[in-house]
């Protein structure tokens, strides 16, 4: 009994320092985020990838620093938009999904190109690039790459997302 104890402070602990560990980009305006964005690539680690294919996401900032995501992505053939309520914290670049227990970090950003997002949710992990065109420089991809294996995901399980055009008909 005392050693499950022990392991769950010791693992929580891990997780809390891994947290801690995970970069903001400083300084960071939601109001700039505002527009249309394409996934580019993805990395996930804790559970399985979902059968989707996106298209884009639209941020929506509010006046009070936090924002909606609005996805836009095909699921067994037919167009979807989820609506995404992002709650800003105490800490600029750091964001909670109240809906469903996620936690938001900004990690690089560039206005007006790209930036990349890291969301932790019950011991799931996933890093994101997201572009404001359908494609980006190779230093980008480069430096997710770089991020990716820094933050301790396997760079071999990154997928270059193929965006759908559009919602079929």
């Amino acid at each position: 009994m005392k050693s499950a104890l022990l392991i769950t402070v010791l693992a929580s602990i891990c997780l809390l320092s891994n947290a801690a560990d995970i970069p903001v980009y400083p300084n960071f305006n939601v109001q700039k985020l505002a527009g249309t964005w394409y996934r580019i690539a993805d990395v996930v680690k804790g559970k399985e990838r979902t059968n989707t294919k996106p298209i884009d996401d639209v941020v929506e900032p509010s006046e009070e620093g936090d924002m909606v995501l609005r996805m836009r992505y095909i699921q067994d053939g037919k167009c979807k938009v989820t609506p995404v309520h992002l709650s800003h914290t105490d800490k600029p670049g750091i964001f909670t999904i109240p809906a469903s227990n996620e936690i938001v970090h900004m990690v690089d950003v560039r206005y007006e190109s790209y930036h990349i997002v890291h969301v932790e949710q019950n011991g799931t992990y996933s890093l994101y690039l997201l572009s404001r065109k359908r494609k980006v420089a190779n230093n980008v991809r480069r430096k997710f790459k770089t991020l990716a294996k820094t933050l301790g995901f396997d760079v071999n399980h990154i997928i270059n997302v193929r965006l759908a055009d559009s919602c079929p008909k």
